[in-house]
Parts: C-alpha cells; sequence; structure tokens
C-alpha cells in the first residue's frame, strides 16, 4: 500500500518538491510483530533516501489469554447464579402473592373488628341511658 504526500515549502525556494512514500509490510506468518511503517522520503534531485522504522504497539499475548480467562471465568459465574436468581424471584413472587392474600384477609377482620368495637360503644351508651332513667 503506498500514498504520496507532496510537501512544498513557501520560504524555502532553492529547496526541490519533496514526494513521501509509506509502505505498510507485515509479516504474514509472525503475529508476535507489530505492523511495520517504512516512510523513504525521494526529492527531485535524487538525493539518498531517508529510511525510517517505527513500532506500533500491539496487544501482550498473555494479557489477551487472561482477559479471555477472565471472560470465561464470569460467564461460568453467571451461568450458576442464574438459576438461583430464577428460584429467588420466583419465592419473591409467592410471597409477594401471600402477602396480599392476607392482608386482603386482615382488613376483611379488622372490619369487622372496628364495627364490633362500635356496636359495644353503642350498646354501653344504650344501657348507660336505660340505666340512669331507671
Amino acid at each position: 500500500m503506498t500514498s504520496d504526500i507532496i510537501f512544498n515549502n513557501e520560504d524555502e525556494k532553492n529547496r526541490p518538491t519533496t514526494t513521501r512514500h509509506f509502505d505498510i509490510a507485515q509479516p504474514e506468518d509472525d503475529e508476535d510483530h507489530p505492523i511495520m511503517l517504512l516512510p523513504s522520503c525521494s526529492i527531485d534531485n535524487r538525493q539518498s533516501p531517508l529510511t525510517i522504522t517505527t513500532k506500533v504497539e500491539t496487544l501482550d499475548d498473555k494479557s489477551f489469554s487472561k482477559l479471555i480467562d477472565d471472560s470465561l471465568e464470569l460467564d461460568a459465574e453467571l451461568r450458576l447464579f442464574e438459576p438461583k436468581h430464577k428460584e429467588y424471584v420466583g419465592k419473591l413472587d409467592e410471597v409477594e402473592s401471600l402477602k396480599t392474600k392476607y392482608r386482603m384477609e386482615y382488613d376483611k377482620y379488622k372490619k369487622k373488628l372496628d364495627q364490633l368495637q362500635k356496636d359495644i360503644k353503642e350498646l354501653k351508651k344504650t344501657y348507660t341511658k336505660k340505666g340512669i332513667e331507671d
């Protein structure tokens, strides 16, 4: 892969126009070697080309393996946790259902108890009035 970039410097009129070529070279069989950029500079006067090699950092194989292992371990933990969570949610729904059922029964009996207490007060008032009248 080659790309041409032309640099024109207005301040230096005596300098010739420069064209740079960047060749990207990557070894085919070895994954341990990073991609290397090989820029070369050619001047119209045909002076000697300048070659610079730059290393691009890649992910360490040990780090990558550890990341994959951690991911698989987390996946296994989640798979073990999922049935427990479903059981918990099921029991929680059952508790909520029982809570609603017994709350309705409690409210029903509370209403009856309140009515009985009200009737007892009325009965006491009636007997106290009759007791005073006698």
